[in-house]
């Protein structure tokens, strides 16, 4: 990883080696600022080549880290190459640039720039959904999204790629929106409601998701599958089997993987007819995604209830407890401790919850006389 090796084995607008490319892997920002300053001399053609290639190259193998890269280049002159740095990082999940990410969504004069922006918010929104961020920066995204739905001059694709990332956070300020997509005729509308559909997790969806299966667009569809993917139930998954043999691959392959996330008998079933496809690529996905569910079942299989009768680590508790005494792992398992008057106390007791680092309270405990001394 090295810039000043990279510039010494790259020629602007000439071919490069992936070798080469991958010298910017891992990069520093502090390195990456080094590497604008010498781009600034290319032509924006030449900028924008790069990070086409580099961003091929991450999607190919997910070892190459170019965010550093692509973070420098949100601040280009040119605005291609700033969309394509956004459109990026939408694939890094890269955290750090959620905030410049806003100011391009509510800031930027280049409209490719804020859809570009928009639809990285998208990704960013998943993980806000996860609790990757704190409430006050979640509430900051879902502003700036809202505040593009709201506005009655909104282009119609950047509207569509804002209600898409707002769907994720299940808000329901959201559903007035959602309504307006999907009552619209056309499919790129349509295809939005199902994204945000998805993403709210929502089953109050489930019978427009079901309708869109038999959809004459195979784009909706193919969103359709993927919202029952994220709001099905077991139960929902019988409705994969046409998709499973839709004339469209994409939507093939879409309902392999949402077969996969519901999981259960159903989706099991349907998957093992799924693997005799004469589509090559659906028999190799339907074989893959029901290996994750069997190592997903014995993951879930691994604490039996007759091991977690037999203590953590399964290790005999020479008598017969009641069944209905809850399993303590402190006193069970001995890491119980006790306080200044005697009395035990176990370690989750101690934890405060406005410590970073909740472990550190348990400093301040003192040995009882005698605790640690050597046996001799």
């Amino acid at each position: 990883m090295s810039v000043d090796q990279f510039l010494s084995d790259f020629t602007p607008g000439e071919e490069v080696s992936e070798e080469t490319l991958a010298e910017l892997s891992g990069i520093t920002n502090a390195e990456a600022a080094t590497l604008s300053s010498k781009w600034n001399g290319w032509s924006d053609d030449e900028v924008l080549d790069l990070h086409t290639k580099l961003s091929d190259l991450a999607e190919e193998d997910s070892t190459m880290e170019f965010e550093c890269v692509f973070k420098m280049s949100l601040g280009h002159r040119d605005g291609r190459v700033r969309a394509a740095a956004a459109h990026s990082l939408a694939e890094t999940g890269d955290t750090s640039a959620v905030s410049r990410i806003l100011d391009l969504l509510t800031n930027e004069n280049v409209l490719d720039v804020r859809i570009a922006a928009a639809t990285t918010m998208g990704s960013f929104a998943v993980l806000a959904a996860e609790g990757k961020f704190n409430e006050r920066l979640r509430e900051r995204m879902f502003t700036a999204l809202s505040s593009v739905l709201e506005n009655g001059d909104t282009q119609a694709e950047l509207w569509r790629k804002s209600l898409e990332a707002a769907g994720a956070f299940g808000d329901e300020r959201v559903i007035r929106f959602i309504d307006t997509a999907k009552a619209s005729d056309a499919a790129e509308f349509k295809r939005s409601a199902l994204v945000a559909m998805g993403r709210t997790s929502d089953p109050r969806w489930m019978d427009f998701v079901t309708q869109q299966l038999e959809s004459d667009d195979s784009s909706v569809r193919f969103e359709a599958v993927n919202a029952l993917g994220e709001i099905g139930e077991e139960p929902d998954a019988f409705y994969l089997e046409e998709p499973l043999e839709d004339q469209d691959l994409l939507v093939q392959l879409a309902a392999v993987a949402a077969a996969e996330k519901i999981a259960g008998p159903t989706s099991k079933q349907l998957l093992q007819m799924a693997k005799e496809s004469p589509e090559p690529s659906v028999s190799k996905a339907a074989s893959e995604a029901l290996t994750s569910i069997a190592n997903e079942d014995k993951l879930v299989q691994t604490v039996t209830p007759e091991m977690a009768s037999q203590g953590m680590f399964g290790a005999s508790l020479g008598g017969s407890a009641a069944e209905d005494v809850p399993y303590d792992a402190a006193e069970r398992e001995g890491w119980s401790h006790v306080d200044e008057e005697g009395l035990p106390f176990h370690a989750s007791d101690n934890f405060r919850e406005d410590d970073d680092d909740p472990l550190a309270s348990l400093m301040d405990f003192e040995a009882a006389p005698g605790q640690f001394e050597d046996d001799d």
